[in-house]
């Protein structure tokens, strides 16, 4: 009698159990079907997190902040550029360090490697669609045969010297807003997105030039890929601008005024540029007429 009365007893705690667990469940778990198993279930508990994107202060890369910037910097050994990259800093005159390069970025702390800026650049130039050999040549085509801008798209790199043999340091002029020449030092200020300043160490007739490269190079590249995307009958995707960087600026100034040729007639003239190149070395002399044709070909825009 003692042992049924236990069993029984033991029973109504285990039904109590029992009862209780399903009915924690059914409050607390959503039952799902077979189908649904793959999916997460939701627990009754959760955690509020939120996460506050500090905001990079803005930078100033002088030659007298270069050591302060390159003690903040992050070390990597091997770096590639991205849209939000605005200057590739060449350091490999600076004795007292093992790194070569300093990569800026707009909202991202800057990185240094010691890889030196040439490798970075030529990395960057495989990953688009044009490498920096073609974008040279047409430049050649126009005369451009020293510093030649690099413009893929709306990315636009720029040299500070000639980058043929050895690294250098490059900008990039897509992200600068504006830039002004201070007279004694003889070199500018430039204002990129984000509030970044950089003290560049070039005239302000050299990077006014540059800017007016930029503009022609960028504006030829865009309409011959708007006629070629144009034969396939595609719409091309209107770029969202949010701000006018510098060239864009005076691509819109009224002194700056550029009728395109057709399609046909600028092949036309890269080609027959590349068989007057083909002469020069058989003849072994330069063409007395290449530079009539160029400005023929370059008379359909003013500054």
């Amino acid at each position: 009698m003692r042992e049924n009365f236990e069993r029984n007893q033991n029973l109504e705690y285990y039904v109590n159990w029992k009862n209780n667990y399903y009915q924690f469940n059914e409050k607390n778990f959503i039952k799902q079907s077979v189908s649904h198993l793959n999916e997460v279930c939701e627990s009754p508990y959760y955690y509020e997190t939120t996460f506050i994107r500090k905001r990079l202060d803005p930078m100033s890369i002088t030659d007298d902040t270069l050591s302060s910037l390159l003690a903040a910097s992050f070390e990597q050994k091997h770096i590639l550029l991205d849209s939000k990259t605005f200057y590739i800093k060449d350091i490999r005159d600076v004795t007292d360090t093992p790194f070569n390069t300093i990569v800026f970025q707009l909202d991202a702390p800057s990185l240094k490697t010691e890889e030196s800026s040439r490798t970075i650049m030529n990395r960057y130039f495989a990953q688009r669609p044009l490498d920096y050999n073609t974008i040279q040549y047409f430049g050649k085509c126009l005369g451009f045969y020293h510093r030649c801008p690099f413009v893929s798209g709306d990315e636009i790199f720029v040299p500070e010297k000639g980058s043929a043999n050895d690294s250098t340091s490059w900008y990039g002029i897509h992200h600068i807003l504006y830039a002004n020449e201070d007279k004694k030092t003889k070199c500018m200020h430039v204002h990129f997105r984000g509030h970044h300043e950089l003290q560049l160490n070039v005239s302000a007739r050299s990077f006014n030039e540059q800017v007016d490269r930029s503009a022609i190079l960028f504006v030829y590249q865009q309409f011959i890929i708007d006629e070629l995307v144009g034969l396939g009958h595609y719409v091309p995707e209107p770029s969202v601008i949010t701000e006018l960087n510098i060239v864009q600026q005076h691509l819109k100034k009224f002194t700056f005024t550029m009728v395109l040729h057709p399609l046909e007639k600028i092949l036309s003239y890269i080609s027959h540029y590349r068989v007057q190149e083909t002469l020069e070395k058989v003849l072994g002399e330069a063409n007395p007429y290449i530079g009539e044709i160029r400005d023929n070909f370059n008379s359909n825009f003013k500054k």
